[in-house]
């Protein structure tokens, strides 16, 4: 579908049902205002959080928007690798599911016990490293690196941007690190509750962006 006809038919689907389309675009209006988060950093965030729902009609929008706030190419690109990382971090933590099975299936023992989110992967992790090899000192290089003060704070790319991106990725374990990391950088809550805001705002545009599609069939 074109430009134009996105266009056209997002204008339909959003005057089919204007009493849902209106306080949907409210509530956008409200995450996006300056906050704790700056206007500039909250656009990076969605940035970052369009790479994990794949919306590409999100991504051209909030990148534009973030380089009219000031936003250099420099700091698109570091929230873009931002999302690579958390990307990656679902298999990765997830990663602990399958080697415990795998442990437990050889020694012909319970699979069906267990608590899921609030587990200590460490042994698995540890495990999956150390049968990795060279793979994992490859991981770890550009780990360490992804995170650190650059032309982003760390604060806002592990604390705010990589929490956003960790729920969208749905992965218990990288919310629970970027939540971590984020307290020893000075997030606090109320920050937090921004960046969440924001990472509900993006997957919901995630499925309006694609509200076009559906109209054009309906004709």
């Amino acid at each position: 579908m074109d430009n134009q006809d996105f266009e056209k038919y997002m204008a339909k689907f959003e005057s089919l049902v204007p009493e849902l389309d209106k306080p949907w675009k409210e509530y956008q209006e409200e995450v996006f205002k300056e906050g704790l988060i700056s206007v500039k950093d909250k656009q990076l965030i969605a940035v970052s959080c369009a790479h994990i729902t794949g919306c590409e009609h999100c991504i051209q929008k909030h990148t534009k928007l973030a380089k009219a706030e000031g936003a250099t190419d420099e700091e698109v690109a570091e929230s873009v690798y931002i999302a690579i990382r958390l990307a990656m971090g679902q298999p990765y933590a997830f990663s602990s599911i399958a080697l415990e099975n795998y442990d437990l299936m050889k020694a012909k023992k319970n699979i069906a016990e267990g608590y899921f989110i609030s587990k200590n992967i460490t042994p698995q992790i540890m495990d999956f490293h150390e049968v990795s090899g060279e793979m994992r000192t490859k991981f770890a290089a550009f780990h360490d690196i992804v995170y650190e003060d650059g032309h982003l704070s760390k604060k806002l790319k592990k604390g705010l941007m990589g929490l956003a991106t960790a729920i969208l990725a749905k992965c218990p374990w990288c919310i629970r690190s970027c939540v971590r990391d984020g307290l020893q950088e000075g997030v606090i809550k109320e920050e937090i509750v921004e960046a969440i805001n924001i990472a509900m705002v993006m997957n919901g545009a995630s499925c309006a962006s694609h509200a076009p599609a559906a109209i054009e069939a309906t004709e």
